[in-house]
């Protein structure tokens, strides 16, 4: 295990020592996949993947919209709200088919921030929500490059009896194939 985690440091060293490209805002399709962590009781780390596509709008400036799964465990725990347990409901799975439109906006050639809005939709629930990123690209030549993105959203989830407010904090990772050199 600390060969493993030594090389895997060593490697991301090496890919930030990588020669610097213009990684300025593209326009491209990418893949990623991320790691969820709610702040709330009775749900545990969950997984996402998603396709998002890249619109150059500037130098600096980009239009990221994007499609794909969440996943957040809930415990299944019965809930009893409000007075002498008006509303009950039963802590269940957060996630869905997502769908999420932000902006992206580069600090630096690598380092950038993004804000939008995202959507979750499932069979018995909704969930509307904002999400803030900070993130680093890392160029491998004019067309391809991996970014890392630390991200925080707030997701209110629509159910029968009401609604529920989940923070969650993601650790993401994207491959982007940009279309022009």
């Amino acid at each position: 295990m600390g060969k493993s985690f030594a090389l895997a440091i060593l490697a991301c060293i090496m890919m930030l020592m990588h020669a610097r490209v213009n990684a300025q805002a593209h326009s491209g399709i990418g893949l990623g996949a991320g790691v969820n962590v709610p702040f709330a009781s009775g749900y545990s780390t969950g997984a996402d993947v998603s396709l998002q596509g890249n619109i150059r709008l500037g130098n600096r400036f980009a239009l990221v919209p994007a499609i794909g799964a969440k996943q957040i465990k809930g415990d299944g725990a019965i809930i009893h709200e409000g007075y002498q347990g008006y509303s009950t409901y039963t802590r269940g799975d957060l996630g869905g088919i997502s769908l999420a439109l932000s902006g992206k906006y580069y600090f630096t050639q690598q380092w950038f921030a993004s804000a939008g809005v995202l959507g979750i939709i499932n069979a018995d629930r909704s969930s509307s929500g904002g999400l803030l990123a900070i993130g680093y690209q890392i160029p491998f030549d004019n067309q391809n490059n991996v970014e890392f993105d630390l991200s925080g959203s707030v997701l209110k989830w629509s159910r029968t009896s009401g609604s529920t407010t989940v923070a969650v904090a993601g650790l993401r990772i994207a491959y982007n194939f940009n279309f022009r050199k």
